[in-house]
């Protein structure tokens, strides 16, 4: 027989089970936590300075033995051959009192070696009830790495019996442990700080409704910035600040404004309930047939519309999808990363790229699923503590219980009551574009108004998702194997609906859910329903009937309508010949008159032409000669071309003709009336005079060449146009003014008659010169739709004689002048620039009008 062997466990074994093994510092601490929980602590408190991590817990805490036997046994776990809880052979063990802590969170015995994670040292301090003294080690975890050669056993560890009353543990405890972590390898600074107090708050399930272990972090060099104020309020919600316990509020929220899932699984029976913001859905009970292995499991699955994403951030201080979707928690400690932003591992997101409004995705959902058990082979957390769990018969066991019973229930009722996608795509308002149309509208209003709701109210009103609700309910009815507890009457109340054909077939499902479930209330509601359903029918029949005689009628009154029509239309035939004949005999008397009329018309038009061309002739060579003695006036400085006098001479020759359409106006109304009236001869007076200034003002611009071509109209900017003017053609002539001009970047174009505008600054500028005025101010602004300028001189005011009210009446003169100069500038102003001109009697330098340009 040959010799047995043995292992030899080198002590880089240490690694292999340490900080290799435990690769987030977050993970190392979660792992010394669970161990003061397995040690039935109540509280721990986390205390880390700039160098030092101290785990404070108020546990059973352990004996030299404890340490000898159980700590430095390395892969041991006590909490595998039921000795953990074996104190003095106390036979009620504190399990045993306390339901919530029958399990434990740790079972490989490899946990205590996450401080390796955190720092090089670690010292323990532990000391139990009944204990006088306290048991303390220091392990230095690099002595481990100096050479592999040596054995772990050989590693010594120091060990002390000390007596301190100074040394405290939670809450006064006189028992528990402590763990000093020094040497960090890691810098903690507030973020990281930040991120470990919200990993712990998933640490522990935060849907737990028992508040039997607390968690503490303490930090004082962070006090002082937790305390900080901005605005007079708080830098920090309590959720963010370093120092204080670990808490979540999240059960309370969610509660009150989501859609949720909740199922209770046990080794005979399967309770699920589905309760829409407060609101109960349904509740029903099934055997539990296919999840032998999950004797005590609860999953809890929310889905959060709008307003509850935006409550939960306003709670919370975090978006939902940053906080993370679907937790795992196995006896009561989270099983990483189920449930991690960014991870899958439910397959939630790969299922919902399936298809679009089909299935939910962890960004529709939050939750819980949670495992009570001490079958660790079958529900057996990765050696690596963020792997998740091994895929054993009981992990696809828990994964098909999620998606089967809770997932698909809730995207059934969600995805068709909720979104509308039920009864849009099974059709329940019937075939075609008008039954299309009718789904739309109900599932647009639900759509818009829903997702916005913290309750049900807008769903319980729509008729698409009362209709979805009821297939639900009777496959759930229908089903043996399912015992309906109770669901909501509301959402299959059709009473007071638009009931039509398409809806009446569900009528029947209603009576097999009311039989199924002995609903006598809804067998009545039933009884309602087909008893309006038949008074709509004959109310649908009765009008009906009444459309077709109505359309009868309406075509028999629509026949007497054409006959009556037709009747008319001779009528007007006989007539309309009758017309005609009187018109052909009333013409041939007008053509002999109008050859009668023609003949003498022709022998005034020749006599009126000839005297015409004889004014003509003699009014062109006073107006050549006047331009000849103004050419030669300026010809020494600038030429005048030919195209600018032909221009010119044919303006001045428009200008004339329409003074003698005057005078032949004048003259025809003499010939007819023999006197004219007084307000006659002033409008002549006025009309002449318009014109003959406009043929003075046309004679300044043929003195000065390449400004302007004597034309009938133009489009330009007004500002610019005045200003050259004023500088270049009436300034040259009348240099005794001075000018300024104020444009203030003002811009108006428009299209106008040059020959106009130069007729209004004329007369305006020439009432300065007859008042002796020394200068002239031009000022333009900017209106939103328009131009507004200021004309002032400096000079003497208006007379007080002068009624300003009349200053612009003909006659009345501020200059001893004519009195139509003011009247010219108005009706020009008025009629050819969508403008005004107003006195301004509050200047008192000189005299200032106001004129108002519009587009």
């Amino acid at each position: 027989m040959g010799h047995e062997l043995e292992f030899k466990i080198s002590s880089g074994l240490k690694n292999i089970i340490g900080k290799d093994l435990i690769t987030d510092d977050f993970i190392a601490v979660f792992e010394l936590v669970k161990n003061s929980y397995d040690a039935q602590a109540k509280n721990v408190v986390i205390t880390i300075e700039n160098d030092k991590i101290i785990i404070f817990d108020d546990g059973k805490g352990m004996s030299l033995s404890d340490l000898k036997n159980k700590w430095l046994f390395v892969a041991f776990s006590a909490k595998n051959d039921n000795t953990e809880d074996l104190i003095d052979n106390n036979k009620d063990s504190y399990r045993d009192k306390i339901q919530e802590r029958r399990h434990y969170a740790g079972a490989k015995g490899i946990g205590r070696f996450s401080s390796d994670r955190l720092g090089q040292f670690l010292t323990i301090i532990t000391k139990q009830e009944k204990e006088s003294s306290f048991e303390k080690i220091d392990i230095d975890w690099s002595k481990f790495e100096v050479n592999q050669n040596d054995t772990f056993e050989t590693i010594k560890i120091n060990h002390d019996t000390i007596s301190n009353s100074e040394i405290l543990f939670p809450k006064n405890s006189n028992k528990g442990t402590i763990l000093e972590i020094t040497g960090l390898h890691n810098n903690w600074s507030r973020e990281r700080l930040k991120q470990l107090k919200h990993s712990l708050e998933k640490l522990i399930n935060p849907f737990s409704e028992t508040n039997d272990f607390n968690i503490e972090i303490i930090c004082t060099r962070e006090k002082e910035e937790d305390d900080k104020t901005e605005h007079g309020k708080a830098k920090y919600i309590d959720r963010d600040k370093i120092n204080g316990k670990v808490k979540n509020s999240i059960l309370e929220i969610l509660n009150i404004k989501t859609t949720q899932i909740s199922l209770e699984i046990n080794s005979e029976e399967i309770i699920t309930k589905i309760i829409d913001r407060g609101t109960p859905i349904y509740h029903i009970k099934e055997k539990n047939k296919d999840f032998s292995l999950l004797t005590n499991a609860k999953i809890d699955l929310y889905f959060l519309n709008t307003s509850a994403k935006n409550n939960f951030t306003r709670k919370m201080g975090v978006q939902v999808v940053n906080f993370g979707s679907v937790f795992l928690f196995k006896n009561g400690f989270r099983v990483q990363p189920f449930g991690e932003v960014g991870d899958d591992s439910w397959g939630l997101d790969y299922r919902a790229q399936q298809g679009y409004n089909r299935f939910l995705g962890t960004r529709d959902l939050f939750g819980k699923v949670e495992i009570l058990t001490n079958n660790s082979d079958q529900f057996k957390e990765v050696s690596s503590r963020d792997g998740g769990l091994v895929e054993t018969i009981g992990y696809h066991q828990l994964m098909n219980a999620f998606k089967e019973k809770g997932l698909v229930r809730l995207e059934r009722y969600v995805v068709g009551v909720l979104w509308g996608e039920g009864f849009k795509k099974r059709k329940y308002f019937g075939e075609g574009i008008d039954a299309n149309i009718i789904a739309e509208s109900y599932r647009d209003k639900l759509k818009s108004d829903d997702k916005v709701s913290d309750n049900t109210s807008a769903v319980e009103s729509n008729l698409g998702s009362k209709l979805d609700f009821i297939q639900i309910v009777k496959s759930l009815t229908t089903n043996k194997e399912i015992e309906v507890l109770n669901f909501n009457r509301d959402f299959v109340n059709l009473i007071n609906e638009r009931i039509d054909e398409y809806q009446t077939k569900f009528i029947t499902d209603l009576e097999t859910i009311a039989e199924l479930t002995n609903d006598e209330d809804l067998k009545d509601k039933i009884l309602e329903i087909e008893k309006q359903y038949q008074e709509l029918k004959t109310e649908k029949e009765e009008a009906e009937r009444k459309a077709i005689e109505a359309e009868r009628e309406k075509e028999e009154a629509l026949f007497e309508l054409k006959k009556a029509e037709i009747k008319a239309q001779e009528e007007v035939q006989r007539r309309r010949k009758e017309e005609e004949k009187r018109r052909t005999a009333e013409i041939a008397t007008l053509i002999k008159e109008k050859e009668r009329a023609e003949a003498e018309v022709a022998k005034l038009i020749a006599e009126q032409k000839a005297k015409e061309e004889k004014e003509n002739r003699k009014r062109i060579e006073i107006t050549a000669e006047n331009q000849k003695r103004q050419i030669d006036r300026f010809r020494s400085s600038e030429s005048i071309t030919y195209k600018d006098l032909r221009d010119s001479n044919h303006i001045i020759g428009v200008y004339a003709d329409d003074i003698s359409k005057k005078i032949q106006l004048v003259k025809r109304k003499l010939d007819k009336k023999g006197t004219l009236s007084k307000k006659e001869i002033l409008d002549f007076i006025q009309g002449v005079s318009l014109v003959n200034e406009k043929i003075n003002t046309l004679t300044k611009f043929t003195t000065k060449a390449n400004f302007l071509e004597a034309r009938l109209s133009t489009e330009e900017n007004i500002v610019s146009y005045i200003e050259k003017y004023v500088r270049n053609i009436y300034g040259t002539l009348h240099s005794e003014l001075k000018y300024e001009f104020i444009s203030n970047n003002s811009v108006f174009i428009k299209e106008f008659q040059p020959i106009e505008l130069s007729v209004v600054l004329d007369n305006i500028l020439n009432n300065s010169k007859k008042k002796g005025a020394s200068k002239v101010i031009f000022e333009f602004n900017q209106l939103l739709n328009g131009l507004q300028l200021s004309i002032k001189d400096i000079g003497s005011s208006l007379d007080i004689s002068i009624d300003k009210d009349l200053l612009f009446e003909e006659g009345v003169t501020s200059t001893k002048g004519s009195g139509l100069g003011l009247s010219h500038v108005k009706r020009i102003l008025e009629n050819d620039f969508n403008g005004k001109v107003e006195y301004n009697p509050n200047y008192s330098e000189g005299f200032e009008l106001i004129i108002t340009f519009n587009k």
